[in-house]
């Protein structure tokens, strides 16, 4: 809590030091804006569950389910211990040992690689005791390559301190593009069982054609497995061309039996049974080969604390937490069954995740349980949640993991209204028209870097009506493009705007002396970049008695207020450098 306190006072004060506002009008307003948090709104909390055990690998193994040297490889511990699986892990494991395709659709944190680990190394585990040729028998593709080197740390975890000799011990590679040239040669010349790679990368391997990926994809010849690792993430054009690649794939490279295993964090909403439906589906169209219902596996959760407390309870523990150390300790905690089932889990007859909620809202709801203030229940909470995340079993796993779910949005652009100091409305939304005060137009604002001047990107239309312009639209040296003319708009809304249009007004290098001795705009500026006084009504029409402001066409060059000016290369690229 901490940590992401400090994070937000550090970008908060990175963020805002593009922008000084001279007008305190504007700056109260936008400062108020700030302080709301709209940009970086408190955190949500989300704890990570408690999976229903399924099978552990050595009993599979006992079973000859499994080969005997799988529990040697997925082990964990000093000394290593062999790992009991999730129950969606064993079911993941038993569609592959039936040759079906299935799609994984279990929350963050719940093991989702090793629903295709397990059976993937299983099957090389049997080729290398039947003697069979070395080969690449499966290919796991991740949208990103950072997911792609993450899982060979995964893999690394188990395979190389597995204890196996060569050769039984199977062997994977990462093929992404980020390898050296004599990375991806040994790739070519010992065919790794495992390749983990990215679509884009596989669809190179496939047309580029060279003598090393021809190498490559021979050794892929009887692919066995293709995994689709984040399956949501493949949509709309990028999804079919990962559809067409999938059939590429299974036409050139696949065996008869080739299994497609697809992996989401994501569920349908609606309905379980509805939502494995549309699931199916999607992997069907994806796969080019039948998913069904059933083979969509999805998470069971179970409990780690023990009963419902009492409203008495829950005060008492508020007030005066109790000494927790242990998993049983807390299991039997009042604050803890609360924060699970409260914080972690949705009641029912079947327990789900619930939806993350900020520390502020559930502070509230254990307020109104235990009628105490809630500050102090957000503060017993947030101990509870560090305390429980801190107290660690043999295998280093938390007794409830929590997570902070952090959100930051950029600032955007601010929007001002036409009017005096004070009577101006500044608003966050790129609408045409105010929402309160209707017939007021909205025009984007942004400052000065050196005096913190506003200035509006406008257009005038047909010469009458001031517009919003987006500042991306960028106008031509003259500002005309048909019935339009590009420029800026500077507001003199307090009376004070250090320009009345003399020729000293402008920058020093845009001012010379005639021969006659009088001073003067340089021709290059002359009738060209200097400022037009207008009277301009909330509509932006012209209105005598409206608010006085000065129109400079085409690109943004000085500030009137103190005379600063962008760089010209900046002008060139059409960057406004004197404006944030």
């Amino acid at each position: 809590f901490e940590l992401d306190a400090d994070l937000i006072a550090r970008y908060e004060k990175f963020a805002r030091s593009f922008t000084s506002i001279r007008a305190e009008d504007l700056r109260s307003q936008i400062d108020a804006v700030y302080e709301e948090g709209k940009f970086w709104p408190e955190p949500l909390i989300g704890l990570n569950p408690e999976f229903k055990k399924g099978r552990s690998i050595a009993t599979l193994a006992g079973e000859r389910v499994v080969d005997p040297d799988l529990p040697n490889v997925f082990a964990l511990g000093s000394p290593r211990k062999s790992i009991d699986l999730h129950c969606h892990q064993d079911e993941a494991l038993m569609k592959a040992l039936q040759a079906k395709n299935y799609i994984v659709t279990t929350g963050t944190g719940s093991g989702k690689s090793l629903c295709f680990f397990v059976p993937i190394i299983n099957r090389i585990l049997a080729a290398r005791r039947a003697g069979e040729p070395r080969r690449t028998r499966a290919i796991i593709i991740y949208p990103m390559n950072a997911l792609a080197n993450s899982q060979r740390e995964e893999l690394e975890k188990f395979i190389e301190h597995c204890g196996l000799d060569s050769g039984l011990k199977p062997t994977f590679a990462r093929y992404t593009g980020q390898e050296q040239d004599s990375e991806r040669q040994a790739v070519a010349a010992n065919a790794p069982d495992i390749i983990l790679t990215n679509f884009m990368m596989l669809e190179l391997l496939m047309t580029r054609q060279d003598e090393l990926d021809r190498q490559v994809i021979e050794n892929m010849k009887g692919l066995e497995f293709l995994v689709l690792d984040e399956l949501h993430t493949y949509r709309g054009r990028q999804g079919a061309d990962v559809a067409m690649l999938v059939r590429r794939v299974r036409e050139r490279m696949g065996s008869e039996k080739m299994l497609c295993i697809g992996t989401s964090a994501t569920m349908a909403s609606g309905e379980e049974d509805a939502g494995r439906e549309a699931v199916s589906r999607v992997g069907s169209i994806l796969f080019g080969s039948p998913v069904s219902s059933d083979d969509v596996i999805t998470e069971s959760l179970v409990r780690r604390t023990e009963g419902l407390p009492t409203d008495a309870a829950l005060r008492v523990v508020v007030i005066e937490p109790a000494k927790a150390d242990t998993f049983e300790d807390f299991a039997r905690d009042p604050l803890a069954c609360w924060i699970e089932m409260n914080i972690g889990l949705e009641g029912g007859e079947v327990l789900k995740r619930a939806t993350p909620r900020t520390l502020t809202e559930a502070a509230a709801s254990l307020s109104q349980v235990t009628k105490l203030d809630p500050a102090q229940c957000r503060a017993a909470l947030a101990d509870r949640l560090i305390a429980m995340n801190e107290c660690r079993n043999d295998r280093d796993q938390a007794f409830m993991a929590f997570k902070i779910h952090r959100f930051l949005s950029g600032a955007g652009t601010a929007h001002t209204t036409l009017a005096p100091a004070g009577s101006r409305r500044v608003s966050l939304v790129g609408e045409k028209f105010d929402r309160e005060e209707t017939d007021a137009r909205l025009y984007p604002v942004f400052f000065c870097r050196d005096c913190g001047q506003e200035v509006h990107s406008v257009s005038i239309e047909n010469g009458r009506t001031v517009i919003a312009r987006p500042i991306d639209v960028v106008p031509r040296a003259e500002g005309i493009d048909g019935d339009l003319e590009h420029g800026f708009l500077v507001p003199d809304a307090s009376g004070d705007l250090n320009f009345v249009g003399d020729v000293e007004d402008y920058p020093d290098n845009w001012q010379e002396t005639s021969a006659s001795g009088q001073l003067r705009l340089k021709s290059s500026h002359r009738g060209k970049h200097d400022g037009r006084m207008m009277r301009l009504g909330r509509d932006g029409q012209n209105d005598p008695e409206g608010l006085l402001c000065w129109f400079f066409p085409g690109q943004y060059r000085f500030c009137p207020h103190c005379k600063s000016q962008p760089a010209p290369q900046a002008r060139d690229i059409n960057k406004l450098a004197g404006l944030s």
